[in-house]
């Protein structure tokens, strides 16, 4: 239970750094980790790769705090994380998950990904008084982040 804690604490601790974005390295390093984590077969085990990985990118979101993709993995991680918990646990990941998804989306309204998973957080998330979860904003963000993201995909085939 302490590791749980430590992951949500972990990054008051240390100072931002004057970068905008973080390296390209360390965004391929938390996918190729999520990947890993999700192929694992062994909850005890995935729930360990997923809080390392959870505590990974809370650093790297303090660190880089106006760095999208950072911030979208981040509350991509975050929301796994707290769905492999479960229970009361899982609603203050949900929370940082939410307000990094929208720091994502405040940064780069354009990017449907941060719009679709913010989407499924709201949808799969409790509702009121004990979480945020509510159906029809998941709806709209969802149909938002799909428009965005077949508009880009048919610029990319348009180039």
């Amino acid at each position: 239970m302490r590791r749980v804690f430590n992951v949500i604490d972990r990054g008051i601790a240390s100072s931002p750094t004057n970068a905008e974005t973080a390296p390209s390295n360390s965004i391929e390093a938390v996918q190729a980790a999520w990947a890993q984590a999700l192929r694992c077969d062994f909850g005890r085990t995935r729930d360990a790769m997923l809080c390392h990985l959870a505590e990974t990118t809370q650093e790297l979101a303090h660190q880089y705090p106006n760095d999208s993709k950072v911030l979208l993995w981040n509350g991509i991680v975050l929301t796994g994380y707290a769905k492999s918990l479960g229970g009361l646990c899982a609603l203050q990941f949900q929370a940082h998950a939410k307000a990094s998804l929208e720091r994502a989306i405040a940064l780069a309204p354009n990017d449907g990904a941060a719009y679709l998973y913010l989407g499924l957080l709201y949808d799969h998330a409790p509702a009121s008084p004990y979480g945020f979860g509510d159906e029809n904003i998941a709806r709209s963000l969802l149909e938002q982040g799909l428009k965005l993201t077949l508009n880009s995909a048919e610029q990319l085939r348009r180039a």
